[in-house]
């Protein structure tokens, strides 16, 4: 009878095991269709599968939670855009005031422009005038005596400088030397001094000045060109007219100027041949 009882309770035992094996097997298979489920799930919300993420989201945003944190959001990107939207505004204040700053600067830049236009017009109108009254005045001198001329040449150089020599330049050389040989030397070296002055040896015709040195005294001449020697282009103008000259015209004038100067004329002008 013993036997019997202990064979019963193994048999009720195993029974116990069998079934609690068969329960935890059932227990690991629920968790991996929950694990499988729960992954599927997941995937279909973040990949965005059949728009479960949109579907999600649109239902969170009806909650309670989902409505506040929408709103949360909303007021920071309206503040955001607030202060996108003021740093545009001052940006574009600043470029405004940068135009109108650029647009006066501009507009007195062009005054400016005008006015100076209308000088330079004024000057060169001036000075056509002064050229045309010269060209006159200088054909009324030289078919008049020579010393009435000189006289008259005299007046204007106590005068007007420039316009004095201006007068001369338009008069013929023969005519001119003949007018300043009744000049006194020392207005004489004045008025043929301004008139080399405002001259280029490179480009301007100097036979007309060539053949005045030529009739008027050595003396004067060397005088003359000596004041010249300290500027570089007077001073090739005053080898060019030496160069031009006779010997015997250039050697007199030559002869008048002081020793290192008739050195350093003579030793140039050798150069120059």
């Amino acid at each position: 009878m013993a036997d019997k009882v202990n064979v019963q309770e193994v048999k009720a035992e195993k029974k116990q095991e069998i079934k609690k094996k068969k329960r935890g097997k059932r227990f690991l298979i629920i968790i991996l269709v929950l694990l499988l489920l729960g992954g599927a799930s997941f995937a279909t919300v973040y990949f965005n599968l059949f728009g479960a993420k949109t579907a999600i989201d649109t239902l969170l945003k009806k909650t309670p939670f989902g409505k506040k944190a929408d709103q949360a959001q909303t007021v920071d990107l309206e503040k955001i855009y607030e202060q996108q939207i003021a740093g545009l505004e001052k940006q574009n204040k600043d470029l405004q005031n940068k135009l109108n700053q650029l647009q006066k600067e501009n507009s007195n830049l062009q005054k400016q422009i005008q006015d100076l236009t209308t000088r330079l017009n004024d000057m060169v109108a001036k000075q056509t005038d002064t050229s045309n009254k010269a060209k006159d005045f200088s054909s009324y001198l030289q078919n008049m005596d020579s010393r009435k001329a000189a006289k008259i040449l005299e007046n204007l150089l106590d005068t007007n400088v420039e316009v004095a020599a201006l007068v001369l330049q338009n008069i013929p050389s023969e005519t001119a030397s003949e007018i300043l040989s009744n000049i006194p030397s020392e207005k004489t070296i004045k008025l043929l001094g301004i008139s080399n002055s405002s001259s280029s040896s490179a480009t301007q015709d100097i036979s007309s000045l060539v053949d005045i040195y030529k009739n008027i005294d050595s003396k004067i001449a060397a005088s003359i060109f000596e004041n010249m020697m300290n500027d570089k282009a007077k001073y090739r103008l005053v080898l060019n007219i030496l160069k031009r000259l006779d010997t015997k015209t250039s050697s007199q004038i030559i002869s008048n100027m002081k020793p290192e100067n008739a050195a350093k004329v003579t030793a140039d002008l050798s150069a120059l041949k």
